[in-house]
């Protein structure tokens, strides 16, 4: 008896011990199944949001700048006359340049950064910085902030959250027409809008070597002109000396300046005669004889600036962007 409960409880372990193989082998069967599954599934990235172009920014809805929303035609915006018939309105201009990209709000989405200039026919210009952004495929203002009159800006980033610009602007001191205090104005992002950081450092005054140890490329004869020219035109300012190449030909001369900020005049003559063909030739004279004609120099969105005098007494614009080092 006891032998055949012996044998009994043997092949019922036995049993059990096979039951429990197959359940194993199953359960490992289908993790294999579903883990196989997993590593054949193929993600789908959800769309990238890309940051508002200038183009698209030109017909776009600005707010934050007067008390109601404006509206951009071709990069413009124009109110009514002040008084009936009157010559005097308000213009917004959105100032021509590339536009500066980066994360402002720590969304992981760049928003882009620009400029606008408003003005009402009298001598003030108020330059407007904006933070534009897409919403649910729609162009909105994040934030805007009124920087100043008149002001020059000589450099743009966004680095780790925050604006840093490089502005001329109207010192305690200066008059009306002439801007001179070189300043670092830096601004973050928060739930009010952009909010200003004072910036502990001493502010310089524009002066010639403000432009030494950069070459700077012509962009042409308008500020809003920014395609490239055939030949390459350069400008290098060392101390009162200048140098550059006007086309073709290499040029060197002497830069001045008065007491007045900004006022400049400069002497430019050719250091070499090579024949580039009637079109490079005819845009290396006409480059020299306005460089001969400057009277004033300044900034725009990161570029130089040589106003130059035209025969009837009007002034014209010179502009050069800096060149890019490799680290830039």
């Amino acid at each position: 008896m006891s032998l055949f409960v012996g044998s009994v409880h043997r092949r019922m372990v036995g049993v059990m011990i096979v039951s429990l193989a197959f359940v194993t082998l199953c359960v490992g069967t289908v993790q294999g199944e579903t883990a196989g599954s997993a590593l054949n599934t193929v993600a789908i990235p959800s769309p990238q949001v890309v940051p508002p172009t200038l183009d698209e920014l030109k017909n776009a809805i600005f707010t934050e700048i007067d008390t109601s929303p404006i509206k951009l035609v071709n990069g413009v915006f124009e109110g009514p006359p002040y008084v009936p018939g009157g010559a005097c309105r308000q213009r917004i201009e959105l100032l021509d340049g590339e536009p500066v990209t980066g994360d402002l709000n720590g969304d992981g989405v760049d928003e882009t950064l620009v400029f606008l200039r408003e003005d009402d026919g009298g001598t003030a210009t108020y330059l407007y910085m904006a933070i534009m952004g897409r919403t649910q495929g729609k162009i909105v203002t994040i934030a805007t902030v009124r920087l100043g009159d008149r002001l020059g800006i000589r450099s743009i980033l966004i680095d780790k959250g925050e604006v840093s610009l490089g502005l001329l602007q109207f010192g305690v001191k200066d008059s009306a027409c002439c801007p001179s205090e070189l300043v670092t104005r830096v601004w973050s992002l928060d739930r009010t809008g952009l909010v200003e950081h004072v910036v502990k450092k001493k502010p310089g005054t524009l002066a010639l070597t403000t432009q030494s140890g950069v070459e700077w490329i012509f962009r042409g004869f308008d500020p809003k002109q920014t395609t490239p020219k055939l030949t390459e035109i350069t400008l290098v300012f060392e101390k009162d000396r200048i140098r550059g190449s006007a086309g073709c030909n290499r040029y060197l001369g002497y830069a001045a300046t008065t007491k007045v900020p900004g006022e400049m005049t400069l002497k430019a003559s050719k250091t070499s005669n090579s024949e580039c063909g009637v079109k490079v030739m005819s845009d290396e004279d006409r480059y020299l004889e306005a460089l001969r004609r400057v009277a004033r120099y300044g900034y725009y969105l990161g570029d130089l600036t040589l106003s130059w005098r035209k025969e009837d007494g009007s002034l014209g614009v010179m502009r050069f962007a800096p060149r890019k080092t490799p680290t830039q």
